[in-house]
């Protein structure tokens, strides 16, 4: 038997086991270039849930800019509260722009599902009805400030420093 192929049968099944052990690390490095999509969400999905040195946000190749803080807005009308005296009604425009800042917070924590039907009758528009829906748990959410505005009007910012937002996540299982 020629030496060549004693080399060959020797370093063969070498490389074979030593390429079994490159395999790609991810699914996704895995997949076919037919794949459906459907497999290749599920292969992202099973990326996303095996545990890695380096979460999948850090093995990205652009860094992700830092965000210091999410800030909520929101603005209520004093003269259209209700309440016996204006004192009253301040109090209440404070507490709807409280709550509409809030809001801002939620949609932008946990997101915002959107419903849409539009009708046409021979080709023209007739309805368009869109509704959106803001569903979550806000926690830890600091007043920055309450600003009187045009004499009739509050502003009242809230904010969430990006480490209440990862907890907030971890506690409603999405992180």
């Amino acid at each position: 038997m020629p030496s060549s192929l004693i080399r060959l049968a020797i370093c063969l099944p070498l490389a074979l086991s030593l390429t079994a052990c490159m395999a790609p690390s991810r699914a996704v490095d895995a997949l076919p270039t037919d794949a459906s999509l459907s497999t290749r969400a599920l292969a992202e999905v099973r990326d996303d849930l095996t545990p890695r040195s380096t979460p999948r946000a850090a093995r990205a190749l652009s860094p992700a800019p830092q965000v210091t803080q999410f800030t909520g807005l929101g603005m209520s009308q004093v003269s259209t509260q209700p309440g016996k005296s204006i004192n009253e009604k301040r109090l209440m425009a404070i507490r709807a722009a409280r709550m509409e800042a809030l809001r801002d917070l939620t949609e932008q924590v946990h997101g915002i599902r959107l419903s849409s039907e539009t009708t046409l009758r021979d080709q023209v528009l007739r309805s368009d009805y869109v509704r959106g829906i803001v569903d979550g748990e806000i926690r830890g959410a600091r007043t920055l400030r309450i600003t009187p505005k045009d004499g009739d009007s509050f502003e009242v910012v809230l904010a969430l420093s990006p480490d209440v937002v990862r907890y907030i996540m971890r506690a409603v299982g999405r992180s």
